[in-house]
């Protein structure tokens, strides 16, 4: 086997976050961003990126960043550390930290943020593939409370700029992507269609905690950016990018990373497993427990709905700090998730029915950062404004008017760059749509839930986007539900 191979299968030694290593939240002289960039093999573009990336920085934060070139030379003819102290000496801001072994990409990027001073580090690509515009809503994002903000290249609003001759490799490329992040979400807790895209934002406390306890000197670092912020009870979001594809990457190398990606993902899953990257999966293990007091009908009616509906997924789209709001909490499962997931938000459940304002009370007990209370989806509390709102599975027991009554009250209540979510039965699904709407109406007649006289009133998914992006949303939409359901949950930001 390769001998470099053999380098990217041993694990990188956990550094501590202490001034011994200059690893640590606080840093002498911070500057807002740093941008890491890993630099091998990449002297035909280094310098076009590193230009375009610091007029780009110096336009947006003035003097306050820093470039971070990490030449990894893959041999004495590779030049990339030679172009990168040339750039250094040409450019303010733009500094080198080589790096010389162990090879891989994710330990030449820890070996950037190690030395790093940003409040928030940006990371992309040598050759920039991206659009730089994907840094001006990260960091929107990373303001609002995210601490991990990712390019995600399988949202229906990105766009990719391919040459005629490499459509083929394009498609097959993103055909084996979709059957990796396949793969993934069914090993680990991980929520994104697109783990490994090639740019990417976060915190200064997810880097500490992240690339602390790295052991993937590969490219699978990324799974361990996305677990220790999950673990940690942090929250992430993705964003669609812009994607110029203009050369072909040697085939050698995508085989040989083929080679380690067994080993790494079973690495990998094991150190999760132990709790490695954190314990948050923990946190919200006992909720059903926290029910116990209910009858037999009810807890077996929240053990279904709990197994049924993805209460992770939808809370980790919520800011991971700020006040949140849920409306018509019901038994306060999706407010309970948030509040366990993030000592760091402060949420607020509401609902009409007084027996589950009842059992939610009973179950938020002894949370400080979790309030329950009556109240109604058409008079939002008032106060200050809200980081997010939520309303899931509740909009289709209210007449057209009144949904966007709600959503134009909610609009109000968002503070700006907010998140509304909203979660409905996609009625256009085929015999899944027919049973999730016959599933409604059998949970209104036997009293699950208290709907009013009125009927259900169900909206395409098209019809649900037009009227939110007439009140002023930026809406994005995906399936969220498990097989048995059509639901669809639409992510909606206030501009």
């Amino acid at each position: 086997m390769n001998r470099s191979i053999l380098h990217e299968l041993r694990p990188l030694p956990r550094l501590a976050q202490s001034t011994a290593t200059g690893f640590t939240l606080k840093v002498e002289n911070p500057v807002e961003v740093s941008l890491v960039i890993p630099a091998k093999n990449s002297t035909h573009s280094l310098e076009t990126t590193v230009r375009e990336a610091h007029a780009y920085l110096l336009n947006r934060f003035s003097n306050s960043f820093e470039i971070i070139l990490v030449p990894n030379p893959s041999g004495p003819d590779d030049p990339s550390d030679r172009v990168a102290e040339s750039l250094a000496r040409q450019l303010d801001q733009v500094r080198v930290v080589p790096h010389e072994k162990p090879p891989g990409k994710g330990a030449a990027l820890q070996t950037g943020i190690v030395k790093s001073r940003g409040n928030w580090i940006f990371f992309t690509d040598s050759d920039l593939p991206y659009d730089l515009d994907f840094f001006d809503q990260a960091i929107e994002k990373l303001r609002g409370g995210y601490d991990l903000v990712t390019g995600n290249r399988r949202l229906a609003s990105s766009h990719f700029h391919i040459p005629v001759s490499l459509l083929r490799l394009a498609y097959g490329r993103h055909r084996l992507g979709l059957g990796f992040n396949a793969l993934v979400r069914m090993l680990f807790p991980i929520q994104t269609t697109d783990t490994q895209a090639g740019i990417k934002a976060f915190s200064r406390r997810l880097a500490v905690e992240t690339f602390s306890r790295q052991t993937c000197p590969g490219f699978l670092f990324d799974l361990e950016l996305f677990l220790t912020a999950h673990g940690q009870g942090l929250s992430q979001t993705d964003l669609p990018v812009t994607l110029h594809l203009n050369t072909e990457k040697s085939t050698v190398r995508i085989l040989r990373e083929f080679v380690l990606v067994a080993y790494w993902l079973s690495r990998i899953w094991i150190q999760n497993r132990r709790g490695y990257y954190g314990k948050r999966a923990d946190a919200v293990k006992g909720i059903l427990s926290r029910y116990r007091g209910a009858d037999f009908s009810t807890r077996f009616f929240l053990y279904a709905r709990w197994k049924l509906t993805p209460y992770q997924k939808m809370s980790s789209k919520l800011p991971g700090r700020g006040k949140i709001l849920d409306l018509g909490c019901g038994h306060g499962l999706l407010a309970l998730t948030a509040a366990l997931e993030s000592p760091h938000r402060q949420v607020l459940g509401v609902d009409h029915d007084p027996q589950r304002l009842e059992l939610a009370n009973r179950a938020a007990v002894p949370l400080q950062n979790l309030r329950i209370e009556k109240g109604s989806l058409l008079e939002p509390p008032e106060g200050a404004l809200f980081s997010a709102i939520t309303a899931i599975d509740v909009m289709h027991y209210f007449t057209p008017p009144f949904q966007e009554q709600i959503l134009r009250k909610a609009f109000e209540r968002l503070e700006k760059g907010g998140v509304l979510l909203v979660r409905e039965v996609n009625p256009t699904g085929g015999w899944i749509s027919r049973w999730n709407r016959t599933y409604e109406k059998w949970a209104t007649q036997i009293g699950f839930t208290q709907a009013n006289s009125q009927g259900l009133h169900f909206r395409t998914p098209e019809g649900w986007e037009e009227v939110l992006k007439s009140i002023g949303y930026k809406v994005r939409s995906e399936r969220c539900s498990s097989f048995l359901f059509a639901d669809i949950l639409y992510t909606c930001e206030r501009l």
